[in-house]
């Protein structure tokens, strides 16, 4: 299991970090894809830390999830908050034009943005 490496040692060496946060990423995708979105928070939240720790491009991409998931499971306001963080990583950040359309982390994604240019 890609998550059990140094399991209670509190430390994660530079060289796994990549390793298991774009495994927990894919396998929060896979959650994500089969509409078990409180599967998909769990995965990616039980693995902030190697997440935080990645390339961008890694961490958008699990705060993106989240940011759908908890908005497919009325948390509008973490739903929001995925989005600001997501901002913060890159303020050029852009939902494509079907994602932004979304009744639901459409306005959530626009909130976060003017919330995010106020800042």
């Amino acid at each position: 299991m890609a998550g059990m490496g140094g399991c209670g040692t509190g430390a994660t060496s530079p060289a796994s970090t990549p390793t298991v946060a774009q495994a927990t990423l894919d396998s929060a995708r896979a959650a994500y894809d089969a509409g078990d979105y409180r599967r998909t928070i769990a995965l990616l939240g039980g693995h902030a830390r190697e997440i935080d720790g990645a390339d961008v491009n890694t961490q958008v991409a699990a705060h993106k999830l989240l940011a759908f998931s908890y908005c497919l499971t009325r948390r509008t306001t973490q739903c929001r908050a995925e989005f600001s963080r997501i901002l913060d990583l890159n303020p050029r950040f852009d939902l494509s034009p079907a994602e932004k359309g979304h009744p639901i982390w459409g306005p959530a994604f626009e909130y976060a943005r003017r919330k995010h240019a106020l800042s």
